[in-house]
């Protein structure tokens, strides 16, 4: 495919009903921009194919329907990073939807040449328009100032090349957060927009678990391992940020597997079999990074854990 200036990469699986109505919906945003939209399903059993190209030749879109087999999210999303041309590289996911932040993107990237351009839904952090290094922006991300969501930020395709930068195709949970953090800990300019994120609930999937997790949820924990090896082998003398990852990430994540582990229905001796055997019970340590709440919520599960209530998901 010729060269475009954004490229819209959008996992799919079994969702007929819906993907029409998503496409339209993200072409609106990228009206007046030479845009490409690439839908990599993972082993449909619906008509999911069949409608993503009716959309497609309907909506009079640039675009291709890849079919990477059944497997992960981030291998799909690999498989659609090897097709597009965009000089820019976006990404759509049917349940977290965003409106209006793409055209102002794409504008504020070519007027700054950024690796990187996001917006927040929260507190503002930094200046608008302005520059910052990748590395300060990983801080602000590990210390929750910056939540920064995957289905709402923008890549300089030649950037993710030059850093080899792609999803670990493996992971099922964890992977998202990995790619984000390994681009913002070798990104050397990223941008805030001036966009005030908004979901669009109203197309957005809204179909509950389709299966247990169990123990595969660990994946998350050895996802942000491999990220703080990564980061510290690149910024070695950041002892902020180590610090931020070891003790206050990781221990997050290992809790977070604890949650859904019991909300899954899981005996809590069960679940610390789990820590124990995995060996995740030894990331559960506190320090000044540590969040207050975080302390308490490590401290009533590792001395009494059967009073230990899990937290519920943040939709």
């Amino acid at each position: 495919m010729d060269s475009c200036t954004l490229s819209v990469l959008f996992p799919v699986r079994n969702i007929e009903q819906e993907i029409g109505a998503i496409l339209r919906l993200t072409a609106e945003q990228t009206q007046g921009i030479n845009t490409e939209f690439i839908v990599a399903d993972m082993g449909s059993t619906d008509k999911t194919v069949w409608e993503a190209l009716r959309a497609i030749k309907e909506l009079r879109l640039s675009g291709s329907v890849l079919q990477s087999g059944e497997g992960t999210v981030a291998r799909a999303l690999n498989t659609a990073m090897v097709r597009a041309a965009g000089e820019y590289v976006s990404f759509v996911f049917a349940r977290r939807l965003y409106s209006a932040f793409l055209a102002p993107y794409c504008e504020m990237a070519h007027m700054l040449h950024s690796d990187i351009v996001f917006g927040t839904a929260g507190e503002p952090f930094g200046k608008e328009g302005t520059i910052m290094p990748g590395s300060v922006c990983l801080q602000g991300l590990l210390e929750e100032k910056l939540p920064v969501d995957i289905a709402a930020v923008l890549l300089r395709r030649a950037f993710l090349e030059e850093r080899r930068l792609i999803f670990a195709e493996n992971c099922e949970f964890g992977y998202s957060e990995e790619f984000l953090l390994r681009c913002f800990c070798t990104a050397e300019t990223a941008v805030r927009s001036p966009v005030a994120l908004r979901r669009d609930s109203a197309y957005e999937l809204r179909r509950g678990p389709q299966k247990t997790v169990g123990a595969a949820s660990f994946q998350r924990v050895e996802a942000l391992l491999r990220v703080t090896e990564y980061v510290e082998s690149r910024l070695p003398g950041d002892k902020k940020v180590s610090a931020l990852l070891w003790e206050r990430r990781i221990p997050q994540a290992v809790m977070w597997c604890v949650d859904l582990l019991l909300r899954e229905g899981n005996g809590y001796g069960a679940v610390q079999g789990m820590l124990k055997v995995g060996g995740y019970r030894k990331y559960l340590k506190c320090g000044s990074a540590t969040p207050f709440e975080l302390k308490k919520r490590i401290r009533l599960w590792k001395s009494l854990p059967w009073m230990y209530k899990p937290r519920r998901p943040v939709p």
